[in-house]
């Protein structure tokens, strides 16, 4: 507080909730995916559905590591004797829940709660997956969330007085 006063508070507020969004986020997003797939396999028939969609929930906290796992699931099914286009069902169905679950639920999770827009924690997360890695996923969003609030808070003035800004 001494040495960046309330503007460094707000920052160090601001990326605590960055955190904790993407974490929540992350968290949330996996489990809601891997109880859909779980009831895809059971309806599909798929062997050991109840252990396949716990892999599915946490594999799905990584990037397209659910993806491997309900491709396995599909394969798995077609090896035991179910029909091919069952399998071909899990694997479209588990497709389009990644797909709108990591392309739009988690980047809206992520930026709801860190409090970004969702375009910007969109490119967070990606941006920080590309230049970090797998911590980039939670990097990506911290570091979005520090840049807006300097720039709201430090370049644009807001949280000033009006005495303060002039």
């Amino acid at each position: 507080d001494k040495i960046l006063g309330g503007p460094g508070e707000r920052l160090t507020f601001k990326m605590v909730e960055a955190i904790r969004g993407t974490v929540n986020g992350t968290v949330v997003v996996a489990v809601a995916e891997g109880a859909v797939m779980g009831v895809a396999y059971v309806l599909a028939g798929v062997p050991y559905p109840l252990l396949l969609m716990l892999l599915t929930m946490a594999f799905a906290m990584l990037p397209f590591g659910a993806w491997a796992v309900f491709t396995t699931a599909s394969l798995l099914l077609v090896l035991q004797g179910g029909s091919a286009y069952a399998a071909l069902g899990v694997f479209a169905f588990g497709a389009a829940v990644m797909l709108v679950g990591d392309t739009f639920l988690w980047p809206a999770m992520v930026g709801n709660g860190a409090r970004l827009p969702f375009v910007v924690a969109l490119i967070g997360i990606f941006g920080g997956l590309q230049t970090f890695g797998l911590i980039g996923l939670f990097l990506g969003p911290i570091i979005m969330a520090a840049l807006m609030i300097v720039w709201r808070e430090w370049l644009m003035g807001y949280g000033k007085s009006s005495s303060e800004r002039a």
